[in-house]
């Protein structure tokens, strides 16, 4: 394919003009603020063919017009990677998007920091691995750091654990609580080498359950800096509205509007008999439009003191530009406040009380750890969740810790499912030498309302 060729093809899929082409014209833009995007259906052909030669004659003079046009396979790809995120596709679709472009190359592996999406409270890094000797790399514990002194900053964070091949985009997702987004931080991305994935392969069979960190990580640290005119953005909306759900007291404090999210914030009636866990919940506008709960990465968040979850998130209104707003919750997680810990007879593979729909499926002792199966009746298909934190204790009261664990599904040798609607999480006690352990639920039940409850937001 010759150069007019390509061009002619990145013409007709095009519908906005990349930022650096549009700066040459000698109109200034605020990429932090929503455009008026009118887009053309019919244009006579003498126009197409006038336009089509301005950026030729313009991609062979400027540098930043060929740099543009370079950038956008690029950006196509991270529009496909937030694809599942209404609130990510807006910021892109309204130009909420900051370029990087910081580059490090280390033992023929080069990391590429391409772009970010942020606000005040959320952080979205799209990055790339290529390598001209491997084909598949996989990141390994991303984190970040104060710029100033290097200490770790309070944060969530949720990314991609599978091995890509080289040269496709990879997403971080960085959600801060109390704080909001700095100007600029340290960001860190561990990196190994893997052989080609088997997509195809079963679950690990249970020897294999426990996890061991890969050799010869390559460390890649860069520091971000952001632009105010996206890390100022947001609305705080404060409200004091008390509602009864399922019984128990909650009151709605306040609402957070960021072009990346939403966030609902709650607090609980000290009388409760049950922590409150998630929420399957919505928001919608006067026009009719919905904001639905995130379906991947963090959905709700909670403090050190309480296992009720304070923050929860929602797909952000934000380029709506909503009047009015109303939030509809259809179904309530609790977990009961004497389900904190439930006692398991590791020896007798027998637990006495467990989450709904969770069933011990196997504890197998290896003569120094102890390996454990649940099987967990999915909420929806294909979908799995979480059933257990991390820390366990022994009869005794010592705490103890597990940082891995697996979900899939369970194979039988002739390689059908065990069950199609059903997942199981399997994690080892290590070096846990005691019969009777006591886990720590992530959840007890699940509440279906009959009716929403609604609640005005604004």
């Amino acid at each position: 394919m010759n150069r007019q060729q390509e061009y002619q093809e990145l013409m007709l899929e095009l519908e906005n003009t990349p930022d650096e082409m549009t700066q040459m014209s000698g109109r200034t833009k605020t990429r932090a603020r929503k455009r008026s995007i009118v887009r053309y259906t019919v244009a006579p052909m003498g126009t197409f063919m006038v336009v089509l030669l301005m950026i030729m004659v313009a991609v062979n003079i400027s540098s930043t017009v060929a740099y543009a046009l370079e950038r956008i396979p690029v950006l196509r790809q991270i529009a496909a990677a937030v694809s599942f995120s209404p609130s990510l596709s807006e910021a892109i679709e309204h130009e909420f998007i900051q370029r990087i472009d910081l580059e490090q190359t280390i033992d023929n592996i080069t990391m590429r920091v391409e772009y970010v999406i942020v606000d005040q409270r959320q952080l979205n890094i799209f990055y790339t691995l290529n390598s001209p000797v491997y084909n598949y790399l996989n990141s390994w514990r991303p984190s970040v750091r104060c710029a100033n002194d290097g200490t770790h900053l309070p944060v969530s964070i949720s990314t991609g654990s599978h091995p890509l091949e080289t040269g496709a985009i990879r997403q971080t997702v960085i959600n801060f609580f109390d704080e909001q987004v700095p100007d600029s931080l340290i960001f860190e991305v561990l990196v190994h080498i893997v052989e080609a994935p088997q997509m195809s392969a079963p679950v690990p069979a249970p020897a294999e359950w426990v996890h061991t960190e890969p050799d010869n990580l390559i460390s890649f640290v860069f520091t971000l800096e952001f632009d105010p005119a996206f890390t100022e953005q947001g609305e705080i909306i404060y409200l004091h509205q008390d509602f009864i759900v399922d019984g128990q007291h909650m009151i709605l404090t306040s609402v957070e509007i960021y072009p990346t999210h939403m966030r609902v914030n709650l607090s609980a009636g000290p009388g409760n008999t049950a922590w409150l866990r998630s929420l399957h919940f919505f928001a919608e506008n006067e026009r009719g439009g919905r904001f639905d709960t995130i379906s991947n990465g963090i959905t709700a968040f909670g403090t050190a003191d309480s296992p009720t979850m304070v923050s929860h998130i929602l797909h952000s209104p934000f380029f709506a530009e909503s009047q009015r707003l109303t939030l509809f919750i259809e179904e309530v997680e609790w977990l009961d406040k004497d389900m904190e810990r439930v006692r398991v007879d590791l020896a007798g593979g027998v637990a006495e009380r467990l989450p709904e729909g969770v069933t011990l499926d196997e504890a197998r002792w290896d003569g120094q750890s102890w390996h454990l199966s649940f099987a967990v009746i999915e909420r929806a298909e294909n979908h799995s969740h979480q059933i257990f934190g991390q820390t366990y204790f022994n009869e005794a009261g010592d705490d103890f810790a597990f940082n891995t664990w697996s979900t899939g599904m369970r194979f039988h040798s002739s390689s059908e499912y065990y069950a199609p609607n059903v997942f199981f999480v399997q994690f080892a006690l290590t070096n846990f030498p005691y019969d009777i352990v006591y886990l720590t639920p992530s959840y007890s039940r699940m509440s279906r309302l009959g009716e929403p409850i609604a609640l005005r937001i604004k």
